[in-house]
Order: structure tokens, then C-alpha cells, then sequence
């Protein structure tokens, strides 16, 4: 279950109190050059902070609307700000790479998610959506997942720094 290995390794820097380290070399590369910019400072902001609370298979809800699973989600907070670290998580075969639809889908989540926190009365510092598919992406996918500024990963680049997470 990839969604256990991405929330003890986020969990276990919320009980060490450190933020992510070495998140961006778990990242792929950003393809939609015109959302590079914009997911760099999401990138800092993200590998600076820290995260009170850890979930998984976390569900969120607006009133009137149907209950949305989100498979990891990581929170922070001070005293004026709030922020978040999301992640959808797809372990399927090469042949069975996440579809559009899917992606919209996550995109709708991580709305959902934000309209939630703007209810608390505190600046939202950032969210920083990430999108695991163990065997990568259909390129016109991972491309559309930059645009909304989605960022993505593989169990290839995932594993990569997975010793030092934090």
C-alpha cells in the first residue's frame, strides 16, 4: 500500500518535528514550463514547514456535497496561518497509468480542501498537492497536473531520498 509507506515517512517527521527535507529530488520533473516558477516557491515553502497532523484515507466534506477521500494528507498550522501537504496515490500496472478523469478528480479534492481551511479563519500559507502514480504518467496527464499546479512523483523518484525524508 503505497499510501502507508508516503504517510509513516510524513508522520514520522511530524513526531521529529522537522519538515520535509529532500522533497524536491522525489519530484519529477515539472513539464508546463509556465507553472515552473509557481510550483518552485510551493516546493520552498513546503520543505521549510512543518506538519502537526498526518492522515490517510482522511475524508473532507462541504456542506450540501459528497464526502471526497483524500489517501495522505499532512497539516500545519501557527498562529495566523494554515497549510497542507496532499497527496493522491495510485499503485497500478504501466498499462493503467491515471486518467484524465482521475486527475480532474484530485484537482476538484484539493479544492475542497481549500475551501475547507479557508474556514478557519486563518490565511491559507500554501497547499501543495502531489500526485504518486507508481508507474508514472501519460505525458498530455502529468502536463495537465502541472497546469493546475499539481506536482508528481513515481515509486522510482519517490524511493530515491527515502532515507533522509526528514
Amino acid at each position: 500500500m503505497l499510501e502507508l509507506i508516503v504517510y509513516r515517512e510524513l508522520n514520522r517527521c511530524r513526531k521529529e518535528r522537522q519538515p520535509v527535507l529532500d522533497f524536491r529530488q522525489r519530484l519529477r520533473p515539472v513539464l508546463n514550463l509556465q507553472q515552473a516558477d509557481h510550483l518552485e516557491k510551493l516546493l520552498v515553502l513546503c520543505s521549510a514547514s512543518r506538519f502537526e497532523t498526518t492522515w490517510m484515507n482522511h475524508y473532507v466534506q462541504l456542506p450540501g456535497t459528497t464526502a471526497e477521500e483524500i489517501d495522505v494528507l499532512a497539516e500545519g498550522s501557527d498562529a495566523d496561518s494554515c497549510w497542507a501537504l496532499v497527496f493522491e496515490v495510485k499503485n497500478r500496472a504501466e498499462e493503467n497509468l491515471p486518467s484524465m478523469k482521475e486527475a480532474q478528480l484530485f484537482v476538484a479534492k484539493v479544492s475542497k480542501l481549500k475551501q475547507i481551511m479557508s474556514q478557519t479563519g486563518k490565511a491559507i500559507k500554501f497547499v501543495c498537492p502531489v500526485y504518486l502514480s507508481s508507474e508514472g504518467f501519460d505525458c498530455k496527464v502529468e502536463t495537465w497536473l502541472h497546469g493546475q499546479g499539481i506536482l508528481t512523483t513515481d515509486m522510482a523518484h519517490w524511493e530515491i531520498a527515502s532515507e533522509s525524508m526528514c
